[in-house]
Order: structure tokens, then C-alpha cells, then sequence
């Protein structure tokens, strides 16, 4: 399987917040299922399975780049979406960039706890979700500028609109990432 520049992934990343996030997500979202807690943007893909599994951009403590490695053991949803072509990735990036080495907006999980993070956004800064819809939005993708977006509800787009095909979903190991 061949990543590109410019895939969107969910993870269930087996983090302290994922319990949380999940339990949030299940009572949002309209089939009161969740499995992701966390999103982010493929700027690098896959290229040596000893060194280097791909740069992602994504927001952690802070907006910025990492590495799927970091995934690795999680169950992750990889998916590109069919009119994504290198000069919309570049156009969408830019735009996102901006929120670079910003600290993550912790606050606004407790906007999604009671519904409201669609509406109230304040100064913008996204979380990890919302930063992929956004990325979306500006290479020109959607109409949706990104916010209120959750992890789970992605990966329920991801599969259910025909506009994404999903690469690989399953346990993120050096082997399905390399091999298949």
C-alpha cells in the first residue's frame, strides 16, 4: 500500500484522554459509537521502516509536527480523499500552518462536552479533528470550515462518503505500514 502526502488519519491513540474522548464522542454522535480519539494530516509519507515511518502534522501538547510511529499498536483509519491533488495539499497546509507551535486548546474539549464548540470557537485555534476538516476545507475539498468536527465523526466520513477511500484500517505495525 502506497501513503501519500495529504491522507487523513484518526487513531484510537491508547492515550489517558482516550477514555474521555471516546465517551464524549459516543454521546455526540448520532450512532452513539466511537472508536477514534485522535486526527491529523499525513505531510510526509512512509519511507524506511527503521528510521521513518512519515511526518504527520497534528495537534498534541502543541500544534505541530510528528511522527506516526508514535501510533504504533493503535488502531488507526488512514484515508485519502479522491479530489486531493498536491497543489490542494500545499493550499490547505498553508492555511493550517498558521496554527503552528500553538499550545492545544484543551478548553475547548469541554465546549464539546456540552455541545457548543461548533458555535463557540473564540480565537480558532483548532484541535487535532478540527485541524484536518480545516485542511480540508481550505485545499478546497469542503464546505465545512472544520470546526465542531470530531475524531470519530472523521473516520465515520471517511467511510461513508464517497468522496474518501479508505486506505488501511486496522493495528499500525511496521509490517501492515511497509509490507502489504
Amino acid at each position: 500500500m502506497k501513503f501519500m502526502t495529504g491522507d487523513y488519519w484518526c487513531v484510537n491513540s491508547k492515550s489517558f484522554m482516550t477514555a474521555p474522548i471516546i465517551a464524549m464522542e459516543k454521546r455526540m454522535s448520532l450512532d452513539h459509537a466511537a472508536e477514534y480519539n485522535h486526527a491529523g494530516i499525513l505531510v510526509k509519507p512512509p519511507a524506511d521502516p527503521e528510521k521513518d515511518w512519515g511526518t504527520t502534522y497534528e495537534a498534541l501538547r502543541t500544534i505541530g509536527h510528528f511522527h506516526l510511529r508514535q501510533y504504533e499498536g493503535c488502531k488507526i483509519i488512514i484515508a485519502r480523499h479522491t479530489g486531493m491533488t498536491p497543489e490542494k495539499f500545499q493550499k490547505g497546509y498553508k492555511e493550517v500552518l498558521r496554527w503552528n507551535n500553538y499550545a492545544y486548546p484543551a478548553w475547548r474539549l469541554l465546549l464539546y462536552s456540552i455541545g457548543l464548540a461548533k458555535y463557540l470557537h473564540g480565537i480558532g485555534i483548532p484541535i487535532c479533528s478540527e485541524l484536518v476538516a480545516e485542511h480540508c476545507f481550505h485545499s478546497d475539498l469542503s464546505v465545512a470550515d472544520g470546526y465542531g468536527w470530531t475524531p470519530d465523526a472523521l473516520a465515520d466520513k471517511f467511510k461513508q462518503y464517497r468522496c474518501y477511500d479508505v486506505v488501511f484500517e486496522g493495528e499500525l505495525t511496521k509490517e501492515n505500514l511497509f509490507f502489504l
